[in-house]
């Protein structure tokens, strides 16, 4: 009899639970294209179970969006030049930005102790995971390498003093041009070590990451990516997180803020995907687990299983 009397009095609980309100919710996207597109569709649909309305604006916004955004109790932004773009605008409501890299988020032009109005899911995992994986994937490496350019000095920074605590021995170069990336690539490589890319344009992108992957594979020294292009471009394994888990993250996010009125704490993606690239182990002579395998210790590993 008691445990159907505490039942009871759950259910009378969440009955007793204020409803939120039906909203509107302002999404706007940086740029049409397939990542976006995932990303908005998981926003869309968790925003929509909760019973609210999502009004998607192209970027850049247009004069007669306006009213749209006056008009919203919560605005979306997906992507870096969207999240510019509205908080240079300093609407009314507030704002959750969303699939951009922590970086860019502390950039933003906003400022206020109302933390409350502003929040974030970031794209770029966190330190602690990155280096934590290094560790279950490649246990028998301890050198680990950090370029770093004007978008990543922080991460960089970060990331050093986490494989230090964690025994490793981290070299950080900064690179201020794009001249001096294979220099100092060929230093820091100088003996096999590990190469870990951060998301930082000014070093890796279309034009160095060819060269960049070919100049650590002469070196036998693996690099790991943020991305499932690098692993597909010749990198040993990758961490990443999909736009539909950092979208459907973002939803959850916008429905609580909506719920109680205060959105929750920028954060880091909370689901994500290991890949690795079996071709590349085999040639440098690397012993490497399933990439389901390793996601599930590292998933152990952070619920402190």
């Amino acid at each position: 009899m008691g445990l159907l009397l505490r039942l009871l009095v759950c259910v009378l609980l969440v009955m007793a639970l204020p409803m939120a309100r039906a909203a509107q919710v302002a999404l706007v996207m940086s740029e049409d294209g397939s990542a976006f597109g995932e990303a908005a569709d998981a926003i869309s649909t968790e925003l929509r179970n909760g019973g609210h309305r999502v009004q998607s604006l192209p970027y850049p916004l247009r004069a007669e969006d306006t009213p749209t955004l006056n008009n919203s109790a919560l605005i979306v932004t997906l992507g870096t030049r969207a999240a510019q773009g509205i908080a240079a605008l300093a609407p009314r409501a507030p704002v959750l930005y969303a699939l951009l890299p922590r970086s860019a988020y502390e950039r933003l032009p906003h400022r206020t102790d109302d933390g409350r109005r502003f929040s974030a899911v970031f794209i770029d995992q966190p330190a602690t995971r990155q280096i934590e994986l290094l560790r279950l994937a490649l246990p028998d490496w301890s050198r680990l390498a950090l370029l770093t350019g004007r978008d990543s000095t922080d991460l960089g920074n970060r990331l050093q003093a986490v494989a230090r605590e964690r025994k490793l021995r981290p070299v950080l170069a900064q690179v201020n041009d794009e001249n001096e990336l294979y220099p100092t690539l060929q230093r820091v490589l100088a003996e096999p070590t590990i190469l870990l890319a951060l998301p930082d344009s000014s070093l890796y992108n279309n034009r160095t990451i060819s060269n960049i992957l070919l100049t650590a594979y002469h070196q036998r020294s693996p690099v790991i990516g943020f991305s499932p292009a690098y692993v597909k471009a010749g990198a040993l394994l990758a961490l990443f997180s999909t736009p539909a888990q950092v979208g459907q993250q973002a939803g959850e996010a916008a429905r609580l803020g909506l719920a109680t009125g205060t959105l929750p704490p920028p954060a880091p993606p909370r689901q994500f995907r290991v890949s690795t690239n079996p071709y590349v182990a085999r040639s440098l002579g690397i012993v490497l687990d399933e990439p389901g395998l390793l996601k599930e210790r590292l998933e152990r590993l952070e619920a402190g299983q």
